[in-house]
C-alpha cells in the first residue's frame, strides 16, 4: 500500500484529500504547515508528497527543493490555485492546478506512485 503525505493549510480540503485517498485504497497522513512536513519526512518515509504550495512558514515548493537535496528520489506532487505558476517549473515538480476533480486527484497520484 502506497504511502501518501497530503500537506494544506486548508483542514477542510486536506481532509477531503485524505478520505479521497484514502478509499482508494492509500495509506494517508496530513500535515497543515511546511514545517511539518519536514519535520514528518525526516522520521517516515513516504512514496508522494502532495503539498500545496501557499503555506505558512514554508511554501510547498521550498520544501519541494529542500527534499531534492535530502531525498532526490522523493516523488512530489505540487497543488495550487495560483494561475501564474512563475513558482516552479513543471519539468521539475508535477503540479495539480486547483480547482481540481476527484478523479484528476487519483490520476496524479497513479501517475506518481501507481495503485494503492
Amino acid at each position: 500500500m502506497a504511502r501518501v503525505l497530503v500537506a494544506d493549510d486548508n483542514r477542510q480540503f486536506v481532509e477531503m484529500l485524505c478520505a479521497t485517498l484514502h478509499d482508494a485504497g492509500y495509506d494517508v497522513a496530513s500535515a497543515s504547515s511546511g514545517l511539518a512536513v519536514a519535520h514528518l519526512v525526516e522520521r517516515e518515509d513516504f512514496d508522494l508528497l502532495i503539498l500545496d504550495v501557499l503555506m505558512p512558514g514554508m511554501s510547498g515548493d521550498a520544501v519541494a527543493a529542500l527534499l531534492r537535496n535530502a531525498k532526490p528520489q522523493q516523488p512530489v506532487l505540487l497543488m495550487t490555485g495560483d494561475s501564474g505558476g512563475d513558482f516552479v517549473t513543471t519539468e521539475e515538480f508535477a503540479v495539480l492546478r486547483k480547482p481540481f476533480s476527484e478523479q484528476q486527484l487519483l490520476e496524479a497520484v497513479r501517475g506518481a506512485v501507481g495503485s494503492a
